[in-house]
């Protein structure tokens, strides 16, 4: 059957092979090599971190609560858990049929839901799904000549392992069975409770003298509040003192206003006397220079007297002519006369 179909169509069966000669060298290329086949464990692990809490604080306050939120997702198979220094871890079992993808986000939502619950010291916890890529693939043994254990412990940890972990593809490299240095101490109780007699003497001894010194301190601030309430009644007496000097002060300065007022208005009547003894002398003089007038028409009176040829006639008329005008010279010189004796009176 197959030998009839070849000789009829072997284009046909010449297509059909080459093709599958591509197709088995395209798939031998691009295989890869894996020791391990793809699994998925049914396995989780939670590790939480509670800094500076024991072991029972950390199994009270993270362990505990886990636990029951654990027991309670889909499918679980087996809790198991570990409480150590400052953090936590849960192992979560699953049946080997469970979807972990699933899984793994229901484990998010409630430990989302127990987060408010825990003290601030907590930290975020962690999920970890166990894959078999997480398993070392190469376990080695290394040993140095003339080296002791603890001298080779050294190397392997500041050595070796960071060049090994230099290396590309590599992701962590950890060692066991390296030494790990102690230093044991172990202290005599005898010793321990002689020192602390001599410590607690000296320590006595300091305690004395200090309260000698609180002591001193305490009088010297008592002679000190003594002096200062001294002191405040000085003061108060003081100032009790300067406030009635004060007030005689104000009665002395009030006193003087009024005199100073009282003389201000006796310079007031001064000065309007003084004014009415100026006007008064104006006046005077006013008719003083009336006089003079009068004087000097006398003057001429008896110059034309002299000159008549007539004495005793020119005399006759001038008696008839200016006798009124000498009686009222004689008058207005006796007003001027009482005109300054006025004026003098008011400026003394």
């Amino acid at each position: 059957m197959f030998s009839k179909f070849s000789v009829k169509k072997p284009y046909t069966v010449l297509v059909c092979v080459v093709l599958v000669i591509v197709l088995g060298v395209v798939s031998f290329t691009k295989m890869t090599t894996d020791l391990l086949p793809d699994m998925s464990l049914p396995y989780v692990v939670v590790v939480t971190t509670d800094m500076g809490a024991s072991p029972e604080e950390v199994e009270q306050d993270v362990t505990a609560p886990i636990e029951a939120a654990m027991a309670t997702t889909s499918n679980i198979k087996n809790v198991s858990s570990t409480s150590k220094d400052s953090y936590s871890m849960v192992v979560l079992e699953y049946e080997q049929n469970t979807n972990m993808d699933s899984i793994i986000i229901e484990i998010q939502q409630s430990l989302d839901q127990l987060e408010g619950s825990f003290p601030d010291t907590v930290g975020s916890p962690i999920i970890m799904q166990i894959d078999p890529d997480m398993m070392p693939v190469m376990i080695a043994s290394a040993d140095v000549e003339g080296m002791n254990l603890s001298e080779l412990s050294i190397y392997v940890t500041d050595e070796l392992i960071p060049m090994l972990e230099s290396v590309e593809g590599v992701a962590s490299v950890t060692a066991t069975g390296v030494l790990d240095e102690d230093i044991q101490i172990t202290l005599d109780q005898d010793k321990i409770d002689a020192l602390n007699e001599q410590i607690m003497a000296k320590i006595d001894e300091q305690f004395v003298d200090a309260q000698k010194e609180l002591d001193d301190g305490e009088k010297k601030i008592e002679d000190g509040k003594a002096e200062l309430e001294a002191g405040i009644e000085e003061f108060a007496q003081k100032i009790a003192e300067g406030s009635n000097e004060i007030i005689n002060g104000k009665i002395e300065v009030y006193k003087t206003a009024n005199d100073l007022n009282e003389k201000l208005t006796e310079l007031k009547d001064n000065q309007k006397q003084l004014s009415d003894g100026l006007s008064g002398i104006q006046t005077a003089y006013n008719r003083c220079e009336e006089l003079q007038r009068t004087i000097n028409g006398l003057q001429q009176l008896i110059a034309l007297a002299n000159a008549s040829t007539d004495p005793n006639a020119t005399i006759s008329a001038a008696s008839e002519g200016r006798f009124a005008t000498v009686v009222e010279a004689e008058t207005q010189v006796a007003a001027l006369q009482a005109g300054l004796n006025n004026a003098k009176n008011q400026l003394v």
